[in-house]
């Protein structure tokens, strides 16, 4: 069984999309009971653990992996799944902060900025969703032991290669439209930031605050780049580089990707409410 670790702005919700529509009912998107949910969205810290996932594992009666901003590979859920592997996408740490300011901070000025920085709990965000602290060695220690897979974000095509290569199952089709980008946005934060000046994020005084709060990411993603991707494309039998070309030519080919009916229906209209009603 897999776990998708979903780091924001890693683009984790365009490989959530391939996984929901490859493995229809074998996935669920796991969600806390309402009872152990914060008030606060942005927290994280509240896991998914073992009594949770045997409760989804009663309905969902095939599963093969499960994804979720809350599913961390620090909780206990090998006790329920002892061949639980995690797989997850690290981005750059400064590409990743900043997207993470533009897409969630509540305006786009300098002085948004320095608030947004100053709080402590943006900082080293994905070793924190790791390792549930801003420990570098305690997340590398994990990586090492609990994931099976390690993407990246500036290598999307060639990390969904290897996925498929480690997955190892047919049904695994990682063909996708890109989701969630800010690009794409028109919220009035986004037509805001087009008619400012946001030149100010590229200037030595924010780039070394920007690396001073993410010290610890970076170098859980310097391993990455070192250690755990080289022996993931090392594993690949074949031309990587040609099988990345002739998935890039498919994937442009691509009209329509449609997740299947009953996998929305069970999730949307029996495991959410279920849920909600306190049933499961």
């Amino acid at each position: 069984m897999y776990a998708f670790v979903h780091i924001e702005k890693t683009a984790g919700s365009t490989l959530l999309s391939i996984l929901r529509r490859s493995f229809g009912t074998r996935h669920c998107d796991i969600r806390l009971p309402l009872a152990k949910r914060p008030a606060d969205d942005r927290d994280h810290k509240a896991i998914v653990d073992a009594a949770d996932l045997r409760r989804v594992r009663r309905l969902y009666r095939n599963l093969l992996g499960i994804s979720g901003h809350n599913v961390k590979p620090y909780a206990d859920l090998h006790r329920e799944c002892p061949e639980l592997r995690f797989i997850t996408i690290l981005r750059d740490p400064i590409a990743r902060f900043r997207s993470h300011f533009l897409n969630r901070a509540p305006g786009n000025s300098r002085e948004d900025f320095e608030r947004w920085i100053a709080q402590d709990w943006v900082h080293n965000w994905q070793t924190k969703m790791i390792a549930g602290v801003a420990n570098a060695e305690k997340a590398i220690e994990l990586l090492t032991s609990r994931f099976g897979f390690v993407g990246l974000t500036e290598r999307f095509d060639e990390s969904m290669v290897l996925l498929r290569n480690w997955f190892g199952d047919p049904a695994f089709c990682p063909l996708y439209k890109p989701l969630n980008r800010l690009s794409d946005k028109q919220r009035p934060r986004d037509l805001d930031r087009l008619q400012r000046d946001m030149s100010y994020l590229d200037s030595d005084s924010v780039r070394a605050r920007l690396r001073e709060a993410n010290a610890e990411d970076q170098k859980v993603y310097d391993f990455v780049i070192s250690t755990v991707y080289p022996r993931q494309s090392a594993a690949f039998a074949g031309d990587l580089p040609a099988a990345v070309s002739r998935f890039q030519q498919e994937n442009q080919q691509v009209d329509r990707l449609v997740e299947p009916l009953w996998g929305r229906l069970m999730r949307n209209y029996i495991y959410k409410p279920l849920l909600h009603c306190r049933a499961i």
